[in-house]
Parts: structure tokens; sequence; C-alpha cells
């Protein structure tokens, strides 16, 4: 899926090409993301992870596609602590434990027609992104002992916001990712057996952004 959306959006950029208004009008973007994390209490094992609200920081590099498509590659990390462990073999309110990832994905956007708020230009957008749960680990502790767990696995997501322009290079947006990966394989550091777990994670972000 992450390989087959990617050649799609890279068809629709080929095919669609850049009006001459949004050529000369910076077509290019970067952003910083930050924002706020609920991973929803993931299956973990045998049992589950009891997280807490966390923080997720990121960015991306973009290019407009006409006047209504944007094609980005974007990298978000997540952290979240863990507040108790229902799994087999854990401590069950480990002390430091948190749940975290770093997810690379390529996304492509909607954005709908504009309307005005004040003095601002505000178009309404939707996205999907596939890619890679690039590194998703496990800080937890048994008996005592700290034991880290980390994996990989694709992973996707559903994006929906609203997009501020005020004229300038300069945007901003809000807006809700739904992230999700497929099963993961955690490998303990040092021995012990492997467990199974799914990434979900809701994201509210706010995002600045330069164009160029």
């Amino acid at each position: 899926m992450p390989r087959f959306l990617a050649l799609a959006l890279a068809g629709l950029a080929m095919s669609s090409g850049l009006s001459p208004a949004v050529a000369q009008e910076r077509p290019w973007y970067v952003t910083i993301d930050a924002g706020l994390s609920a991973t929803g209490h993931p299956d973990f094992s045998d049992g589950r992870l009891t997280t807490r609200q966390g923080s997720a920081l990121g960015g991306s590099i973009g290019r407009y596609l006409g006047q209504s498509w944007r094609l980005e590659a974007a990298v978000m990390y997540r952290n979240n602590a863990v507040r108790q462990v229902s799994a087999s073999g854990f401590d069950a309110r480990p002390g430091d434990a948190d749940w975290a990832s770093v997810v690379l994905t390529v996304n492509g956007f909607h954005d709908f027609d504009a309307f005005r708020l004040g003095q601002a230009s505000v178009r309404p957008y939707v996205g999907l992104g596939a890619g890679h749960a690039q590194e998703v680990d496990a800080d937890l502790s048994a008996a005592g002992a700290e034991r880290e767990f980390s994996g990989s696995s694709s992973a996707g997501q559903l994006m929906a916001g609203l997009r501020w322009d005020y004229g300038s290079p300069w945007v901003a947006d809000v807006g809700v990712a739904l992230t999700q990966s497929r099963r993961i394989r955690l490998v303990p550091t040092g021995s012990g057996a492997t467990v199974e777990a799914r990434y979900r994670a809701t994201t509210v972000m706010a995002r600045l952004g330069y164009r160029f």
C-alpha cells in the first residue's frame, strides 16, 4: 500500500502539472509541526498499555500541484508516557515508561475552495498518507529491571484541517491526523521473548509553513 500510494501520487504530480499562477507563487513549502497525541491504550503482548496524552513534533517539505493538490514528505515523533501495563510479565506501574514512535510518510492533500475569515483566506483540506513507522519503542520494566522493546512496520494516516493564508509566504494551519500501523514485532534489548503490538495515534497539531 505505501509503495502503491507513492506511485499514484507521483503520477498525479506528473499529469496535473503546476499552473502558471502557482508556479509564480512559490510552489514549494516547508513546515514545522507541533501538537498533542493520544495513543488509545494500545494492545501489547497479551494485555495493553494505558498511556497518557503526549507530545508530537515534526516537519515536512512539500510542493503544490496545481491550485488544489499538494504532495509532501513528512516526519513525526510522538511520545506518550505509560501509566499502566496489563500484560503478564511486566510491572503494572513502571516508573519512567514511555510509548514512542518516529513515523515517516508521503502525504497527498486536496485543498477545497477558500473562504474569507477577517484578513485571511482559509482553505479546508483532507489528506491521505502512507509510509513507515520507522521506530516504535516501549521502555518498560519487568521485576524492577528496565527493558526496551522496539520494532518497525508500514503505516498509514488520514488527515483533515484548515489552512490560513494572509497573502505572504508564511502560512499556518491546524488539523488532526489519525495514524495506524500494521502489527509490529517488538524485539527486546538483550535476551528475551519478542512481543507484538499495533500502533495507533490521534494527533491534533498546528503547522507553521513557509512557501518558496
